[in-house]
């Protein structure tokens, strides 16, 4: 039986049931992260050297001074969006294990194989899917808006917005009929691309609020861990003598600030592990709910 509040807080069960959990999804993150750095050092460097040389020219900056920016970070792209997609789908894979097999946490759920390459792709093409569909609608409200207004047609700018908010409400209602298409690849062990149409057909409204309240609490989540993180990471903020690293070159930055750089981003990955179950967890609950009971609209 599927209930909203009860699914939206299912993140927190998940990380009560197996509190180490959280610690492997926050090494994860900070392996995701140690390697995407290492792949793509020169490039992520480029890029923060160009954007301290166009930050010091400010407006007087031209198009030709952004070309070395533009370059770093064509030359980043390449290796962060791939490499964000199969990260993305480890993790987001791990989450929903943690919930429809909790029997198989073996290291915090985390794995590199056939579920996880099916998640990528799941996620990828569905993600194009809803893409395109944002582009469809709202092209369509902004044209017809667009010609209304034109034509100076009484009450335009109010079907405009009428227009807008119902193109969005698409994309919405789009969004939440295949959200559980990742717990069921998972479950289900196949490319489970449209199957979330059946499970959700009738339950929209439930999935909405369920999703609302698993944002609200990746508010809380976050606040809170800044109010905990905060005193840590001012106390060795000022053990770096910040001034005499204002004309560093970015390796000079690193050596000297490194401890400090390093604690934060534990601190961060312990937070986004935490934020991760919150979010993610409530639609595999949602799956395991809804199994069996699917209707159609």
């Amino acid at each position: 039986m599927f209930s909203a509040t009860d699914a939206a807080f299912e993140g927190f069960r998940v990380v009560r049931r197996k509190p180490v959990v959280l610690l492997w999804w926050a090494g994860f993150y900070m392996l995701s992260f140690a390697l995407i750095f290492a792949l793509a050092a020169g490039p992520i460097i480029g890029m923060i050297n160009a954007f301290g040389d166009l930050e010091a020219m400010g407006p007087a900056a031209t198009p030709q001074d952004f070309e070395p920016f533009m370059a770093a970070y064509m030359g980043v792209m390449p290796l962060m969006v791939p490499l964000g997609i199969l990260l993305g789908a480890v993790t987001t894979a791990a989450v929903a294990r943690s919930v429809v097999e909790p029997g198989k946490s073996a290291f915090g759920y985390l794995r590199v194989g056939m579920d996880e390459v099916r998640v990528a792709v799941v996620s990828l093409v569905l993600s194009i899917v809803i893409g395109i569909a944002s582009f469809i609608a709202f092209m369509v409200a902004i044209g017809i808006g667009g010609a209304m207004i034109a034509g100076d047609v009484p009450g335009a700018w109010l079907v405009a917005i009428v227009l807008g908010i119902a193109a969005a409400a698409a994309v919405v209602w789009l969004s939440v009929r295949l959200s559980l298409a990742v717990p069921i690849t998972v479950a289900e062990k196949k490319f489970a691309f449209f199957e979330s149409f059946k499970m959700t057909g009738g339950h929209v409204w439930g999935l909405i609020g369920m999703a609302i309240i698993a944002f609200v609490m990746t508010i809380v989540v976050s606040i809170l861990a800044s109010i905990v993180f905060f005193p840590v990471s001012m106390g060795l903020f000022a053990t770096v003598d910040w001034q005499a690293l204002e004309n560093a070159d970015i390796g000079t930055i690193l050596q000297s600030a490194g401890p400090m750089i390093l604690v934060a981003i534990v601190l961060q990955a312990i937070s986004a592990a935490l934020q991760a179950a919150v979010t993610y967890a409530p639609f595999a609950a949602a799956y395991m709910g809804l199994k069996g009971t699917a209707t159609h609209l």
